[in-house]
């Protein structure tokens, strides 16, 4: 029997380290925040991200981060 859990989460916009180029960007990528209870896969020794395709700006990743923030109820699980 399967189930199914969901929490509410706000995305922010964070800066890696360089790239091991050498080049000067750093990656940027989205924390996954949570606004209701965590889900009980993520542990108070962890949390959830999204990884950004290298060379996103920062300005592009925040208007990624502005867009999930309307459009995004919650993020779900289900285990098996």
């Amino acid at each position: 029997m399967s189930s199914t859990e969901t929490a509410a989460y706000t995305f922010t916009v964070k800066e890696g380290n360089p790239s091991a180029s050498g080049k000067d960007d750093a990656p940027v990528w989205l924390k996954c925040e949570a606004r209701t209870p965590e889900l009980s896969i993520v542990d108070n020794k962890g949390f959830l991200g999204i990884d950004l395709k290298p060379g996103t700006r920062f300005d592009e990743a925040q208007e990624i981060a502005r867009y999930l923030k309307e459009h995004v109820v919650g993020i779900s699980f289900t285990k098996f």
